[in-house]
């Protein structure tokens, strides 16, 4: 658990709790839109967990971003970025590919958009990827900001959509109220066991809607549910168009 500003771990989370009821009692007054998304609502449930769902327990949180070279510091260039048929995509500095090779995802200066592909000869190779914006997970989605989870298959099977109830009521950037859902759709080095990493598009994975709003924070323990059945169906159906992808 991180600890900051040396306070006592009672006063911490007196804190956090207020925060949080601030930001969910703000949630419940904003007027509805379009886009808004309180807890599960448009399900038509408000009970503590969706239906069709189960408890896989507590998991540590952690948050991952597409990079921009665009904010990256400038210096020279001498890293060369390779596509498995070793044709050359682009040049960038050390600093910056050693940070791709572990978000995974970049936007280079000229608006393309890069990800990691696999390992030849020791060295990683790069994919130029089209019609995902912040980047691709697993095999046949794309990267949605605080929607995509990066998991162990072995803990979490590849395309489960996850609920975690610390996300609910947080305002995000694109001016939904997060329900909760998240989808099961990446994986990472080092993401072992009962870990969970939440991608957080351009934001930093540090400083976040998600972190700011003091209901989640990383390695701070949260529960996560598997959902399926006629839930699972209905959330993927909401969100199929943001994620699913085509090479």
């Amino acid at each position: 658990m991180r600890l900051s500003g040396g306070l006592p771990g009672s006063i911490r989370h007196y804190a956090r709790s207020l925060v949080a009821a601030v930001v969910l009692l703000s949630a419940s007054l904003a007027p509805a839109g379009p886009g808004d998304a309180s807890h599960y609502s448009w399900l038509g449930h408000t009970s503590d967990a969706p239906p069709n769902s189960t408890s896989l327990g507590a998991f540590v949180p952690t948050f991952y971003r597409i990079l921009d070279e665009a904010t990256w510091p400038t210096a020279e260039r001498t890293e060369e970025l390779l596509t498995r048929e070793d044709q050359l995509l682009a040049r960038v500095t050390p600093d910056f590919r050693h940070q791709l090779d572990i978000e995974g995802s970049a936007r280079l200066r000229d608006g393309r958009i890069l990800n990691i592909e696999e390992r030849v000869g020791g060295a990683m190779r790069y994919l130029l990827v089209r019609g995902a914006p912040f980047g691709v997970g697993a095999p046949g989605y794309r990267l949605v900001p605080y929607r995509t989870v990066a998991v162990d298959p072995r803990r979490i099977k590849l395309g489960t959509v996850v609920y975690l109830p610390a996300l609910v009521g947080i305002p995000l950037p694109t001016g939904e109220v997060h329900d909760g859902f998240g989808f099961a759709h990446d994986t990472g080095h080092g993401i072992i066991g009962s870990r969970v990493d939440i991608f957080v598009g351009f934001e930093s994975d540090r400083d976040n809607a998600l972190t700011r709003s003091g209901r989640i924070a990383s390695q701070e323990r949260v529960s996560v549910y598997a959902v399926d059945g006629s839930t699972a169906r209905t959330v993927n159906a909401r969100f199929a168009k943001e994620f699913t992808w085509h090479e």
